[in-house]
């Protein structure tokens, strides 16, 4: 309920374009009635049911007053220019009230329309903007292919089920009320028994409502599962092809789409249960009006042109109802999935900088870890334990150690991915959990194990959003990143497309491309992260030339398996369970003869 609170507070930034779309539905809903009440006075003064009114009557914003002008002005007409003149007179002019009315139904419709494409799209930034600055522990918590979901399914259901709905919201209960108003105002008595018939309505849209929103989350859910298999097996396809598992991979996602079909019939069957419920229940009541309405005609107690009235205003209250009916039970199909989108939404952000956080732009002397410890959220196992390292500017370090010792950890923690549990981290003195996270982030530059490119242009990617960046500062940091020459022989050169994830170049050319990004950007700390694991031999010494030249004259921290690549770090760090159990020189190392000398000997094996 809160969050669909929330969802209606962002709806009333639209105020002035609700206001007139409420105030065209009006319009719309009052000309609707007056038309239909010409019906009376054309049957009753065409027939001779009932002498024409002689003079105008006092008037009074009232169904009686209206009445007696139209009695009045159709029997002029009828007296002046005879039948037939008149009944083109009155067809003229009900086709001008309809012209109106709908003009009025036109202008809601064209204030909607700004309030539709706006909601959605403020959710949809918002939701993208929030989902950005999560921390990086949220994320593998949960499966890509569900976020996808919900940022993409469920807001189209929000679109069709509530957004959409808003017109029906508005206007439908509007022209019901009007014409049960105008239907108390002719007879009360019968308008009693129509009145009889809304509790059972209510109470039916109400149990329908309840099973249509626990129902449709769960639908929801299981719609995201079946994104998430998708994004899986497309990621995964050429290992579920090498394993001979493609009737294996269909059958489990068959098996689990007949589930979910099967939950979506029920919440269709139910949703479209509604409908004909309604419009029985007020068959019935039409029935009981006409049977009640005839005796009263028939007793005098009632025109037979007010019966006719009745009769057209009630059928015309059919439809609108069903409307309003089918309006509430989308918007509670809509709030399921307005429940997973605020999910993410409601999520605390991880990324904001601290109230009062202190700018920094420059680093000149040291990163200190001071008794760092960190465990992560779905591990008892601490990934790094009261550790203590001092990293002097200009220097490199290097990072080594098995799988899962600690060495990445260390990494994140400094670019503030995560927070330590215990201990701080300093740059030139100062608690980088102080500092602002962009301009953090904006001192490290990285190159990774696994390079990521967009599906743009080389020039774009080496850019990666920098502004004001010229073409001959792109080729420069290309040339420095022993790129430009494998860029130059691309089709379109620099401005060739990549393709989604950089499919259209090799491992080490991506890789490149990273690195040329990590030139332009300048920053005086350096971290490569298995830069070159994932490299053949050849690709690995174009891409080793490529970091030295970014490595020089700045301070650089050096993952690495390959031990080769480091040799010549100022200060290796070794890393065992999360502690740091040696760190020197290579030759310092070797001299031990401990951890480090061990993987030196592994790897010369």
């Amino acid at each position: 309920m809160k969050d669909f609170k929330h969802f209606l507070g962002s709806v009333f930034r639209y105020r002035w374009y609700i206001a007139g779309n409420m105030a065209f539905n009006l319009l719309y809903v009052l000309t609707s009635f007056f038309s239909i009440t010409l019906i009376a006075p054309f049957v009753s003064v065409m027939f001779g049911m009932i002498p024409p009114v002689e003079s105008l009557p006092g008037f009074h914003f009232n169904v009686d007053t209206l009445l007696q002008y139209a009695y009045y002005y159709t029997g002029v007409i009828k007296q002046t220019y005879g039948v037939m003149p008149a009944l083109v007179m009155i067809a003229l002019a009900f086709v001008g009230m309809s012209i109106l009315s709908n003009a009025f139904r036109y202008g809601a419709m064209y204030c909607l329309a700004a309030i539709r494409s706006g909601i959605v799209r403020d959710l949809r930034v918002h939701f993208y903007t929030h989902m950005m600055s999560l921390p990086l522990s949220y994320f593998s918590e949960q499966k890509k292919g569900d976020l996808l979901a919900r940022v993409n399914i469920d807001m189209g259901e929000v679109e069709t089920a509530v957004v959409k709905s808003l017109q029906s919201a508005f206007m439908e209960p509007l022209y019901v009320i009007v014409f049960v108003i105008g239907l108390f105002a002719i007879n009360p008595g019968l308008s009693l028994v129509v009145l009889l018939a809304f509790p059972v309505i209510l109470y039916v849209m109400g149990k329908i409502g309840v099973y249509l929103k626990r129902k449709s989350e769960k639908t929801q859910m299981m719609l995201g599962q079946i994104v998430s298999m998708i994004e899986e097996a497309i990621n995964g396809l050429r290992v579920i092809k090498s394993f001979n598992l493609i009737d294996w991979s269909h059958r489990n996602f068959s098996d689990y789409n007949k589930q979910y079909v099967r939950a979506l019939n029920g919440v269709h069957r139910r949703r479209d249960l509604s409908g004909p419920l309604t419009e029985i229940l007020l068959v019935v009541v039409t029935m009981a009006v006409l049977g009640f309405g005839g005796l009263w005609v028939l007793d005098g107690r009632m025109s037979a042109d007010m019966f006719v009235l009745y009769i057209l205003l009630l059928i015309r209250i059919i439809s609108p109802a069903k409307h309003t009916v089918n309006a509430y039970y989308n918007i509670q199909k809509g709030r399921a999935a307005l429940k997973r989108i605020y999910s993410v939404i409601n999520e605390p952000a991880g990324e904001d900088s601290k109230p009062g956080a202190l700018s920094k732009r420059s680093f000149d002397r040291e990163i200190v870890f001071e008794d760092v410890s960190f465990s992560y959220a779905d591990s008892d196992t601490p990934a790094l334990e009261h550790v203590n390292l001092r990293m002097e500017k200009g220097k490199t370090y290097a990072f080594v150690g098995a799988s899962g010792a600690g060495k990445t950890t260390m990494v994140d923690l400094l670019c503030r991915f995560y927070e330590p549990d215990s201990g701080r981290i300093t740059i030139d003195g100062v608690d980088i959990a102080d500092l602002k996270r962009e301009d953090l982030r904006e001192l490290i530059g990285t190159v990774s194990q696994f390079p990521f490119v967009w599906h743009d242009t080389v020039a774009n990617n080496i850019r990666f959003g920098k502004e004001n960046v010229s073409d001959q500062e792109v080729e420069e940091a290309a040339r420095k990143a022993n790129a430009h020459e494998f860029i130059s022989r691309m089709p379109e050169g620099y401005g060739s497309l990549l393709g989604d994830n950089g499919m259209t170049v090799s491992g080490g050319q991506r890789q490149r491309i990273t690195i040329a990004r990590a030139i332009l950007k300048n920053a005086p700390v350096l971290v490569l992260d298995e830069a070159t694991s994932a490299l053949d031999t050849e690709s690995e010494v174009a891409v080793q030339q490529a970091l030295s030249k970014l490595m020089e004259n700045r301070t650089s921290i050096v993952v690495a398996h390959r031990l080769s690549t480091i040799r010549h770090a100022d200060n290796i760090v070794v890393f065992e369970k999360g502690r740091v159990v040696e760190q020197g020189t290579h030759d310092q190392l070797m001299s031990l003869n401990g951890h480090y000398a061990r993987y030196v000997a592994l790897q010369s094996l």
